[in-house]
């Protein structure tokens, strides 16, 4: 007996070593096949590109690996609201509950340039210096065949409707396995993207996920981070962040990321990834929705990610070009404003109700320093208030509704001629570079490489609708009449040379003192004398520097007024066609149908306001003419100079 136990004692220890050789052989398979796995479709990220740093219209952060705000003494750790240590490592984040928080160097309700240039020095800008998914293989209590690879994304800062320091954001694949050695054998069956509380879903055949290769395409909104699958404006809602305006809009910079590997369970204090257990917040402990959000960890979609996947969306909301670029871009900042309101009001109250009723207060007070009552159209030339001006507009447009329309469609064309004619002239390849070399050395400058065609397009093309109602206007003061089509056309041909030269003379000069900084005061004021001096050219017949200091002459004495009545008259296009025409979203119709209706709104609003600058000439002219006349009159009743008769 005791031979043949020796015999199997160096038996029974081999066929343990070999069962622990097998165990270690089995468990490091498993972590290499998910390691391959997240590398195979680790997603590539395409982000806003900024014009130049702290360019507000393109994004500065990138997904990037949290390694630089680890063990940085600029960072402080607070436990409500108390700060407890400086410089956090992943072993000092190990296992601390919530009630823990990383404070960064700034304010996030006031951020300025800061998070920004923060992100430049740390190398979590845009790219980052380690683009990141942190990978977390992992499956379902209750969910067999189903395996789901999470990519976690680190931003350093969300700058939407709430502002935190902070942002994770995560897409998954989800395969039809069980294991990741099946799940390497196959492909993804579905796509699911993080969006605010919400998110969307797409098959992974589905024309709307974007492939380079194995590696899935996603586009995070400017500021927000909330994933897409494409570039557009995207209407999002979130019980935390409100409504608003998801912009994954071209141009774009382009970020492979590298999958970093998640541990299931608890990895240790000491391993380098012991972050993964903390339980607190990545930023300041603000009150929501401005406070940092916790940890991939703590989330549901962490622990039940097919449960979250079948409660996502199909799609988004897409927000069309309506017309003109500037509608959107009113359109989101309306929503923007909002809904930005309505979250002040749900944490704070009191103040934002005081806001509101004061705000309220200056309107009515303003409302009420002008006459509403109805003014005669006729003549022209009379003192009208700016209520009653905008009263007066109305009532022409409605007995002139061919004259609206016709001026409302030329303003169409001459709006697109002149918005490509200056989106050509910024991206002139001298011009351009000037430009794009001045915006990042001048703040004053930023994005100017980027400047919106739309706005020298809509001024050229107010202007127009401008002229054109002045012609109109002025023909029909003369006999009371409406002229014809063919009538206002002739005239305004034949003073359109005149009109041209004047009017872009001051343009040019405008133009040129804005270039200089210096001369921006000036440029105001040049600005602001010649709000008539269309009207001028058109009614008068005046050309060349006649028409400027008659235009000049008019708008002294009245510039405040002057200003509050063009403010006004420009509004009107901007925020009312925004206002009717986005809520057609709503139904569900063709975006080439919406367009149709967004320009027919911008075809009806464009001549009104320009009819408000007519009336506004009118008005300059009869108060001129009355302030002469008391001159006159004082003159008259003043006793003659020299001795008294004898």
């Amino acid at each position: 007996m005791r031979c043949l136990a020796r015999r199997l004692v160096p038996v029974l220890v081999l066929a343990a070593v070999m069962m622990l050789l097998g165990a270690a052989q089995q468990a490091f398979g498993a972590q290499s096949a998910a390691q391959q796995l997240a590398e195979r479709y680790a997603p590539i990220v395409n982000v806003v590109k900024q014009a130049a740093p702290c360019d507000p219209n393109g994004e500065p952060y990138g997904p990037s690996s949290v390694n630089p705000i680890l063990g940085n003494s600029a960072f402080a750790f607070a436990y409500k609201g108390t700060v407890k240590s400086k410089g956090p490592t992943a072993a000092t984040l190990w296992r601390k509950p919530d009630g823990w928080a990383i404070d960064y160097p700034g304010n996030p309700l006031s951020p300025g340039c800061t998070y920004d240039q923060l992100a430049r020095d740390l190398g979590m800008g845009v790219p980052p210096k380690y683009p990141t998914a942190y990978a977390h293989v992992t499956t379902q209590k209750g969910k067999p065949g189903q395996l789901v690879v999470q990519y976690w994304f680190f931003y350093l800062f969300n700058d939407y409707n709430n502002k935190h320091e902070g942002d994770w954001e995560m897409a998954q694949l989800v395969f039809k396995a069980d294991t990741p050695e099946q799940a390497l054998k196959t492909t993804p069956s579905a796509v699911g993207l993080s969006q605010h509380n919400l998110g969307e879903s797409g098959a992974w055949t589905d024309p709307k996920v974007q492939k380079q290769g194995d590696h899935p395409v996603v586009y995070p909104g400017r500021g927000s981070h909330a994933n897409f699958f494409g570039p557009g404006v995207w209407l999002e809602r979130s019980a935390s962040e409100g409504v608003g305006c998801d912009d994954t809009r071209a141009p774009h910079v382009t970020i492979p990321t590298q999958a970093v590997l998640l541990p299931n369970g608890d990895p240790g204090q000491s391993a380098p990834l012991a972050w993964i257990a903390y339980q607190g917040e990545w930023g300041a402990a603000l009150p929501p929705p401005d406070d940092g959000p916790p940890g991939p960890n703590t989330t549901d979609r962490w622990t039940n990610p097919i449960t979250w996947q079948e409660q996502t969306r199909t799609s988004s909301t897409a927000i069309p070009q309506l017309g003109f670029a500037v509608t959107t871009t009113a359109f989101c900042w309306i929503v923007g404003t909002g809904s930005n309101l309505l979250l002040d009001f749900s944490n704070n109250p009191i103040p934002t109700i005081t806001v509101i009723i004061v705000t309220l207060l200056v309107l009515l007070f303003l409302a009420t320093r002008t006459h509403w009552g109805r003014v005669p159209l006729e003549p022209l030339v009379r003192e009208r208030p700016a209520g009653s001006m905008i009263r007066s507009s109305l009532s022409l447009i409605r007995r002139s509704p061919l004259q609206t329309l016709f001026t409302g469609v030329v303003f169409i064309p001459i709006f697109a001629i002149t918005a490509g004619i200056s989106w050509v002239f910024v991206h002139l390849p001298v011009i351009g570079d000037i430009l794009n070399t001045i915006s990042q050395e001048d703040g004053v400058f930023l994005g100017a490489g980027a400047i919106s065609a739309a706005v020298p397009g809509g001024i050229v093309g107010f202007l127009v609708a401008i002229y054109l109602v002045s012609i109109g206007m002025a023909d029909r003061n003369r006999d009371g009449r409406n002229p014809t089509l063919r009538q206002v056309g002739r005239e305004a041909w034949q003073r359109l040379g005149g009109t041209a030269r004047s009017v872009g003379l001051r343009a040019l000069q405008v133009v040129v003192l804005l270039v200089t900084i210096i001369g921006i005061p000036w440029a105001i004021w040049i600005l602001i004398n010649s709000q008539v001096l269309t009207q001028v050219c058109a009614i008068e017949g005046r050309t060349g520097r006649d028409s400027r200091e008659r235009a000049t002459s008019l708008v002294r004495g009245a510039r405040w007024r002057t200003v509050a009545v063009t403010i006004l008259a420009s509004l009107i296009p901007l925020v009312l066609a925004p206002m009717l025409a986005m809520p057609i979203l709503l139904l569900g119709l063709p975006v080439w149908t919406i367009n149709v209706i967004g320009t027919l709104f911008a075809a009806i609003f464009t001549p009104l306001a320009a009819v408000v600058m007519v009336f506004l000439y009118g008005d300059l002219v009869a108060a001129k003419a009355t302030q002469a006349t008391r001159l006159t009159d004082r003159a008259a009743a003043a006793p003659a100079d020299g001795p008294a008769a004898g």
